[in-house]
């Protein structure tokens, strides 16, 4: 098993139909983080008294990124070896980010689409045979479909395994 990471982002204003978090692999075959295997993603909102039906999506994302917020994979194993992705604000090659200020403008291709209850909050923990697998220089993205009645205090991430 390769080395485990989180990108997340905790108590956020976000904006409308957000990006929550992006994370884009290694450029070159064979570099650290050039091929990662999700584990887990969520979508939360604290603080909210008022239920709201949301949508949201994990997609690939292939081209006009948005605007992050540089955010460091944090790794699993207190003391560990840093990630192959750095923090970055652009999605370019081996970076990750979160809370777009700016959300992507391209096309993105979505692979899993749910609704859920922002009271309740959104947990993606995919059985093995359905982790999705995320090949050099990609970028894959956890977004809201829609707006949320209130934008702030939202908490989202992604847990991912670097392959090489």
């Amino acid at each position: 098993m390769g080395a485990v990471y989180t990108v997340s982002m905790k108590d956020q204003t976000i904006i409308a139909s957000s990006d929550l978090v992006i994370i884009r692999t290694a450029a070159a075959i064979g570099t650290r983080a050039s091929n990662i295997r999700i584990l887990r993603a969520w979508a939360a909102q604290a603080s909210a008294e008022t239920s709201d039906q949301l949508g949201i999506q994990i997609a690939l994302q292939a081209s006009a990124f948005g605007t992050y917020t540089s955010t460091t994979p944090s790794p699993h194993v207190l003391g560990g070896a840093a990630s192959g992705i750095a923090g970055g604000t652009t999605a370019a090659a081996a970076t990750a980010g979160t809370d777009a200020s700016a959300n992507a403008a391209g096309t993105k291709t979505t692979i899993i689409s749910d609704g859920f209850n922002n009271l309740n909050g959104w947990l993606y923990v995919p059985v093995p045979e359905e982790r999705i697998l995320v090949p050099v220089d990609t970028a894959i993205v956890l977004a809201l479909i829609g707006t949320p009645g209130s934008l702030v205090n939202w908490h989202a991430g992604i847990t991912f395994e670097e392959l090489n």
